[in-house]
Parts: C-alpha cells; structure tokens; sequence
C-alpha cells in the first residue's frame, strides 16, 4: 500500500495544480431536453394573457374574464417559469406556486403586467433557452458529489447502499442519505462529527480498510456574504478532531474560489483570514485534508 503523504502535501499539490476555467462536471450546454414543452407552455400563457386583456378592454362579463383567470393558473407549472410573466411575478416578490393558489393575487399581478410591461404573441426559442441557461446553476447541487464519485469510481470505490455492503467492502464509498444519517454513522462509526451544526451531514463517506473519510464538497466560483459563510463551514470540517486516528476529514472546494483561496496573490479581509484558519487547522490535525481537484485525485491515488 502506498503511503499517505502529510496532508501540508496534498495542500501544496492543490496549490501548485489550480482548477481549470472550465469544468466538464459544471458545464450545462447542450440545448434543454424539454425546450419544446417551455416553448409551448410559454406561447400557451402569451395567449391567455392577451385574451383577458382583450375581454377587459371591451368590458366582458366577470364571469368569462374569470374563465380565463382560471386557465390562467392551470398554466402555472412546471414549465412555466421561462415565461415573461412568470419572470414578472418573481419581479413583484412572490412565486407562480402561490399565484397559482390565489386568484386575487393572480388578478392583482396580471393587471400590473398589463400596466408596466409590453405583451406580444412572439416566442424566441432562443429566449426560453436563454433563461433556462440562466437558471441552470439550479443544476450544481449535486454535481461535485457527482464528481468525486467519479473520481473514486476510476480508482474502483464502489459506490455503496447499505450498511451491510459498507460492512463487507473494503473499499467502498456512501452518500449521507436517509440510510447513511448523522445517528447511525455515529454509532456504527463510533465518530462525533461535532459540528457547530448539530444536525448538518457531509456529503460522502470513503472507506478504505480501516480507514473513514469524511467528505464536504463546495464549487464556489464567487466571493460573497454566502460564499462566506460556505468556506466557513469548510473550514470547520478541517478543525474537528476525532480519538481514532484511522477517521479523517477532507474539505474538497473546486470552482475559481478555490483558485484565490489557494493562491499566493497578497490579499486583505476575509480572504486573508481565510488562508489563515486553514493553515492554522492542517497543522494542528494532521488526519485532515483541504483539496481542490488534483489534491483529491493525488490523494485517492495513494489509497493502494
């Protein structure tokens, strides 16, 4: 079996190896599977809404304008959200999913739509693509899971359900789900993952022999109040201690964050402090890991 290096190493490894700009596991360019349905969906609202105008310019009857209100709301959906409209009710701090279940509030926005913004029967596929793309950061939650599993994946991790095949494999890794909670990986585990959180799960639990890594994965690719408080609690990760010297934690940060956390470019404010809390906590615990891709990777390597 190789031997795992000092984790300063794999810190170094990370600096001297930075992300790329562009990463396959975070990238969403093919043209959405469903565009059709939004297209479809977003012509189907264009025309309601042109009809309760029309009938509310030649004073029709409530009765039939409400008709109208009320397939309004049937188009509120799941492929709603591309819409002008749907985008407008975002703009006057509410969501279609409760538009859709108050006909006031939907008759309220509606002719405030009317009033403040232009209404034509065009579609531009490129415009409905163009805020799918825009909301396609929706996508990334899972996707530097996904990515380590990979990884582990080239170097024949198996991917593991059950407690029993966790058991049995030598060289498995689990997702924290509902099987793989706090409390039955604490116990069956005998760990603390002492958070300030108490309730807060990691993402993934590598096993090699005996061996346990405890895994948080972030892609952060700006600075920022939430960023803030995200690398934070990567930074947590590598402060927690355990008795058994066989249990490990690593913070695994990728995205052009990772790249100004670990560069030597000078910097002041959070940034400064940043860099200081992790070289701080990699020299205190030893069995704990800060990575970016290639540290990972160097890392898992030398799991042999």
């Amino acid at each position: 079996m190789r031997k795992i290096l000092n984790n300063l190493r794999y810190f170094k490894i990370s600096k001297e190896n930075l992300e790329s700009t562009l990463d396959k596991f975070y990238i969403f360019e093919k043209q959405h599977t469903e565009l059709e349905k939004y297209i479809d969906n977003t012509k189907e609202i264009k025309n309601i809404l042109i009809t309760i105008k029309t009938l509310l310019n030649n004073k029709e009857k409530d009765k039939i304008v409400n008709n109208y209100f009320d397939k309004l709301s049937n188009t509120l959906g799941k492929f709603s959200n591309c819409s002008e409209f749907s985008c407008f009710v975002s703009a006057c701090d509410s969501a279609s999913k409760f538009v859709k279940q108050d006909k006031e509030l939907l008759k309220e926005i509606t002719l405030r739509y009317f009033k403040n913004r232009d209404l034509s029967e065009i579609v531009p596929r490129e415009w409905v693509q163009a805020v799918l793309d825009t909301n396609s950061s929706r996508k990334k939650g899972n996707c530097g899971e996904n990515k380590l599993l990979s990884i582990l994946n080239n170097h024949k991790f198996v991917k593991v359900d059950t407690w029993e095949e966790f058991k049995k494999s030598k060289k498995c890794v689990a997702k924290f789900s509902s099987r793989f909670d706090l409390k039955s990986v604490r116990g069956k585990l005998n760990v603390k993952i002492k958070t300030k959180k108490q309730n807060k799960r990691l993402d993934l639990i590598i096993k090699f022999k005996n061996k346990i890594f405890f895994i948080e994965a972030k892609h952060l690719n700006t600075a920022g109040g939430g960023q803030d408080k995200q690398i934070s609690e990567l930074i947590e990760i590598i402060s927690l201690k355990e008795n058994n010297k066989n249990i490990h934690y690593i913070s695994f940060l990728d995205g052009s964050y990772s790249n100004i956390i670990l560069g030597d470019n000078k910097v002041r404010g959070k940034i400064k402090i940043q860099r200081r809390e992790i070289n701080k906590f990699l020299n205190q615990n030893h069995n704990n890991f800060w990575v970016n891709t290639a540290g990972f990777k160097k890392l898992i390597f030398d799991l042999k």
